[in-house]
C-alpha cells in the first residue's frame, strides 16, 4: 500500500490537492487511460525544484497510483519506510542491467503497475536524456505514457502514448520532438538534441 492507495487518506488528499491547484492557478489535464494497467510514465520538462510540489497534487487529482525510482542510498530507516509509502522503489543505477531486469519482473508480478520516470535525470539543461525508462518499457513490454508540464496553459497531464518499436534512436527522436514544444517552469533549464544545452552548442 502507498499514499496513493490508502483508502481514508486518499480522498482527503485529493480534495486538498484540488484546492491547492486552484490557488496556484494550475490544473490537471488528461489522466492515464483506465484500460492501461501497466506502463512507464515519463514526465518532462523537469526544470525546477517546484516540479515535484506541482506534480504531487496532480497525481492525486488524476487518480494515479504511481511508483517512482529513487536512489537506493536514501532508503535508510526511518526515511526508507516513508519513501516506500510514497511509492518509492530503491534503485542502484550502477547496476543498470540488473534493475531493468528486476523492474520487468515487478511488472510481470503485478496486475497494476504505473512506473514514473523523469528521463532528463536533472533539473539542469541536459542535451541527451537517460534512456533507462525505454529499456524498462521494452523489457516489460509496456507502453510509454508521455506527461508534459505545460507552463503556457498551466496544466499537467498525459499528452501522448508511445508503444516502443525497439528502434531506440527513432523513438527517442520522436520523444524529443514532442517535448520540445513545452517549456516547463523554467524554460532556460530545458534541453534536447534539437535544443542543445549551452555547453554542447
Amino acid at each position: 500500500m502507498t499514499i496513493f492507495t490508502t483508502p481514508i487518506l486518499r480522498p482527503i488528499l485529493k480534495f486538498v490537492s484540488w484546492v491547492a491547484l486552484l490557488l496556484v492557478g494550475w490544473r490537471p489535464k488528461i489522466s492515464a487511460p483506465p484500460e492501461i494497467k501497466k506502463c512507464v510514465m515519463i514526465v518532462a520538462p523537469h526544470t525546477s525544484y517546484w516540479d515535484f510540489a506541482l506534480f504531487l497534487p496532480i497525481v492525486f487529482v488524476l487518480n494515479l497510483k504511481l511508483r517512482v525510482l529513487i536512489k537506493h542510498t536514501l532508503f535508510w530507516p526511518p526515511l526508507g519506510w516513508f519513501l516506500r509509502y510514497c511509492g518509492g522503489i530503491p534503485v542502484d543505477r550502477r547496476a543498470a542491467r540488473n534493475y531493468v531486469k528486476e523492474l520487468a519482473g515487478e511488472f510481470e508480478r503485478r496486475d497494476f503497475f504505473h512506473l514514473l520516470v523523469t528521463p532528463e535525470g536533472t533539473r539542469s539543461p541536459r542535451t541527451k536524456w537517460k534512456t533507462g525508462f525505454y529499456q524498462i518499457a521494452m523489457a516489460a513490454n509496456v507502453p510509454i505514457l508521455m506527461a508534459a508540464v505545460d507552463e503556457t496553459t498551466k496544466s499537467v497531464g498525459v499528452e501522448r502514448i508511445l508503444y516502443p518499436s525497439g528502434d531506440l534512436e527513432a523513438d527517442m527522436a520522436e520523444i524529443y520532438k514532442f517535448y520540445d514544444q513545452f517549456g516547463g517552469l523554467r524554460p532556460e533549464n530545458y534541453a534536447s538534441p534539437n535544443r542543445p544545452a549551452p555547453e554542447d552548442r
